[in-house]
């Protein structure tokens, strides 16, 4: 049986290039699906061992990487996960077939944890890797600038090393499930054949395609084009004797940028002009001198620091620039691979400022200054009004980041901007993020249990409002934690409201310092486990919002540990249960 031609809609076609773009990649995707050539027992091996590695750090490419294990396994290979903390150049040479989950944040950052291993196989004197198989499978969010960059400096530098590929690399937005489906039978096929000939080369571009292609739901605003909104509500939600400030902030939209709740609101910040201008006084150039940004065209060099370019933090590549110029010993020491920790630590709470201070006239072109910053990249907000309820007025909770390091006084772009620098009846270019995989569930009546301490509330507050509005009657739970219930609980009121009518089932709170040792929602869940349990066998959808580097790892284990306990399982059969909660579509993360 010879495989089918994929059809394509040519360029004369009566479609945009976004509608063209969507409907090739549903033909790819549907054409890809088609059953595989059948493979003669002549072309036929024994089955392979695999290496499956992931590098994840909300949890979502070791997920995948364990059902892709089980797929392996199905097809009669040998199958182990392995975590990229623990893998070396030295052990990657001695497989003979490698698939790699690897996710990609901030700056094009590789994972915490696979900081280490990407070092090591990039440096120079890594070890040749002719005898390996790979593909790789990276994960990204294409609101960053740096899209994949992880992934793509893997699949990369392998093939520089002499592996071979078995498929052309993935790189899959946040909906990760649909390429990943569309992916994983060509690659599990692929392995067992031995063979990356043109045919296999094929499949697998069409299935990449699939991959690619996600529906992008028509509208005049973007991220390229977005909404000039108004600001008409900023509100302090933290008490003004609180250690931190959380807003309110309300922003009016149009009936042309539509959402849905669960969704986000991107802001295209402005980095503080004070600041913009301490720097361009480090300079030997001018402000206004004119500078060429990639995709936005000419510009003066102040307006580039202001709207395009992140100089706020640094990076690997701002210290390694620095290092060169200067040739300072102190620099260089931070960049080996073995210095990782070291260099964690001196990024965290400097800017190019400290650079520009530290180390006056190495920065001597502004061509030089540009090629080592990074692009301003949008910040995403899970909005947390309801279109039900709150019609054409966005709403988001936003924690302001303020701090002092280094004798000098700090803050996140986007929200000083927002607390401090924009005013209420003046304008932020927005626009709407759709996240499909953090939406209420389509039965009204499925009960939901919603974790989210912190600014992590914010897309429970639209869920419940939401549910409200269209009266809609299933059960809703809440967890929510903060410092302490005097001066830190986010919209109280309302809650307390919605607790008192029925609305919100049950609202159980984690206040850490309100008592001698701290509570965190983790320990609530483990506290109701029995009760979380009953819930989750009748049928409830489970959704976690907030930070990603410890909540949402403490909640997940939390999970793990109550289905285990109540559910009478076994540590593997929890394990299996959870993955099965996420296949389902019972378990939602927006973590961050």
């Amino acid at each position: 049986m010879s495989s089918q031609p994929v059809p394509f809609i040519p360029h004369d076609a009566p479609f945009n290039a976004d509608q063209r773009a969507w409907l090739n990649g549903f033909l790819a995707g549907l054409y890809s699906s088609a059953p595989a050539p059948e493979i003669s027992p002549a072309s036929a091996t024994a089955s392979e061992n695999v290496a499956v590695y992931f590098a994840t750090q909300s949890g979502t490419a070791e997920r995948l990487a364990k059902k892709f294990a089980k797929e392996l396994k199905t097809a009669g290979h040998n199958a182990t996960v392995t975590s990229l903390t623990d893998v070396t150049p030295s052990h990657l040479a001695e497989q003979s077939n490698a698939v790699f989950f690897v996710s990609t944040y901030g700056d094009g950052e590789a994972p915490d944890h696979a900081k280490a291993f990407r070092d090591a196989l990039m440096g120079a004197d890594s070890l040749r890797l002719a005898s390996l198989r790979y593909s790789v499978f990276g994960l990204g969010d294409k609101t960053y600038e740096q899209f994949c960059r992880f992934g793509v400096e893997l699949d990369d530098r392998l093939a520089e090393l002499g592996a071979l590929r078995i498929t052309p690399r993935v790189e899959s937005d946040v909906d990760v499930d649909e390429p990943f489906a569309a992916w994983k039978g060509t690659c599990v096929t692929q392995i067992g054949t031995k063979s990356n000939g043109a045919n296999g080369t094929k499949h697998a571009e069409v299935a990449t395609a699939a991959a690619a292609a996600q529906p992008v739901k028509q509208s005049l605003y973007s991220r390229e084009n977005p909404l000039h909104a108004a600001v008409v509500d900023r509100r302090a939600l933290t008490s003004n004797i609180s250690s931190k400030l959380t807003i309110h902030l309300g922003i009016q939209l149009n009936e042309d940028l539509p959402y849905q709740a669960g969704d986000a609101c991107g802001v295209l910040a402005q980095n503080d002009p004070t600041l913009v201008d301490e720097t361009l006084s480090l300079l030997p150039f001018g402000a206004e001198t004119m500078v060429e940004v990639p995709k936005a065209g000419a510009c003066s060099l102040r307006e580039a620091l202001l709207y395009h370019y992140q100089h706020t933090r640094l990076s690997r590549k701002m210290v390694q620039a620095f290092a060169e110029k200067t040739k300072c010993k102190t620099l260089s020491a931070l960049l080996p691979a073995e210095q990782a920790a070291h260099l964690d630590t001196f990024l965290y709470d400097r800017g190019l400022i400290d650079l520009l201070h530290e180390y006056p006239g190495a920065i001597e072109t502004p061509e030089e200054l540009l090629a080592m910053l990074p692009r301003l990249a949008p910040r995403l907000y899970s909005i947390s009004s309801s279109p039900a309820k709150h019609g054409l007025e966005l709403h988001c909770t936003i924690g302001v980041v303020r701090y002092r390091s280094h004798n000098r006084e700090r803050g996140g772009v986007a929200s000083t901007m927002l607390a401090e620098r924009v005013g209420v009846g003046e304008t932020v270019p927005v626009y709407i993020q759709p996240n499909k995989k953090f939406r209420l569930p389509v039965d009204s009546n499925t009960p939901i249990i919603m974790i989210g301490p912190g600014t992590g509330i914010a897309p429970f507050r639209a869920f419940l409002h939401e549910r409200e509005a269209l009266g809609q009657k299933g059960r809703n739970w809440l967890f929510f934690g903060e410092r302490s219930a005097q001066t830190d609980f986010l919209y109280s009121e309302e809650l307390r409201s919605m607790s008192e009518s029925g609305h919100l089932t049950r609202l159980d709170t984690a206040f850490s310092r309100d008592q001698a040792h701290k509570i965190y929602v983790q320990d609530r869940m483990i506290e109701y486990g029995a009760t979380f349990w009953q819930w989750l066998q009748e049928d409830a959808r489970v959704y976690v919002c907030g930070d990603a580097s410890r909540m949402a790892k403490d909640v997940d284990s939390a999970l793990h540990t109550l289905i285990e306990k109540h559910g009478g399982m076994s540590t593997e059969a929890a394990r299996e249960y959870v993955s099965q909660m996420h296949d389902d579509g019972r378990y939602h993360r927006d973590v961050y």
